[in-house]
């Protein structure tokens, strides 16, 4: 008999993916390896990839006077015209890549799924735009659906917030700061695999940080240091996970296992628990960081869009 530990893997359904992935010719952008304007390029052929298909939507774009300016588009489930709740759901990224493209399939199935209108912004992105113009813009995107309710056929009282990776961390940072400024109140959210802490010696760094299922330390060492530029690693604003967390409204967390930011989101699960903030946590075996956006090819990514949809119901219906 073979007491030795199993070596991570990942899920055979990733495997068969990254294989479909490979045969189109498209990969996720690096930035170690390629100036930031190919690498983005990159992730854009690979995100419009996995974008393919998926239910329609009602779309509509709107430009907010932000510095800078940011766009924002809407989705309404087709045939809904009634007023509806709605969740913002912020792209990855690592503050330093991604459009308002990003995710578009996710975000038309959430639409469908759940019954709400899903909002996407278009946020400046790093290092040409570094903390805290991202997190600014967020705000006030939130800030504008609530005022402009009634225009866009939204309920001002039934508004979520959900993001991954870097838009985790944005999420839960608006949280916190609208908690600590009195409002619009916000009803759930949805942190997903959340880049939510600078520190980078954890066990889940230190066992999965190499770059085997993808994200590495060494790329979050450079979109920290790209969305930072001047701001220190150690200041609180940053690192909504070492912030206090009572308070806040219904969390669902979503993790990969195969991550090397899967202790951000252990640690935000016993944070909460600490604080008495209702939440429920899911972890899927075998996956890698990224994982959500790839709907179209992965059974687990297809649950946690469904985890997803079935709290705005919960929460927001």
């Amino acid at each position: 008999m073979n007491d030795l530990p199993q070596a991570p893997q990942l899920d055979a359904e990733v495997l068969q993916a990254q294989a479909r992935i490979r045969e189109r010719g498209v990969a996720n952008g690096d930035m170690l390896r390629d100036p930031p304007a190919k690498a983005r390029a990159d992730t854009g052929r690979y995100q419009a990839f996995l974008n393919e298909g998926g239910p329609a939507a009602d779309i509509t774009e709107h430009v907010l006077p932000t510095t800078p300016e940011v766009r924002v588009r809407l989705y309404r489930p087709r045939g809904q015209d009634g007023v509806l709740p709605v969740y913002l759901h912020i792209h990855g990224g690592g503050f330093a890549f991604g459009s308002l493209d990003t995710a578009d399939r996710l975000k038309r199935e959430l639409a469908e799924e759940a019954g709400v209108v899903v909002a996407g912004l278009d946020y400046a992105l790093a290092p040409e735009h570094p903390f805290p113009t991202a997190l600014e813009q967020v705000l006030a995107v939130l800030r504008w659906l609530h005022t402009e309710a009634a225009l866009l056929r939204i309920d001002p009282l039934r508004i979520g917030i959900g993001g991954d990776s870097a838009g985790g961390n944005l999420a839960l940072s608006s949280l916190l700061r609208l908690r600590d400024e009195g409002g619009p109140v916000i009803g759930f959210g949805a942190i997903v695999y959340g880049m939510l802490s600078t520190a980078h010696q954890t066990p889940s760094h230190l066992q999965l940080g190499d770059g085997r299922f993808g994200l590495s330390t060494a790329k979050l060492d450079w979109f920290w240091d790209a969305y930072l530029a001047g701001t220190g690693r150690d200041d609180a604003a940053v690192r909504p996970l070492d912030a206090p967390l009572e308070g806040l409204p219904p969390l669902l967390l979503i993790a990969a296992a195969l991550d090397p930011l899967l202790d951000d989101t252990l640690a935000l699960d016993r944070r909460l628990t600490n604080a008495g903030v209702a939440h429920e946590m899911v972890i899927y075996d075998g996956m890698p960081h990224g994982f959500l956006g790839q709907t179209a090819l992965l059974e687990k990514a297809r649950n946690a869009r469904s985890r997803i949809a079935a709290s705005l119901r919960r929460f927001l219906g």
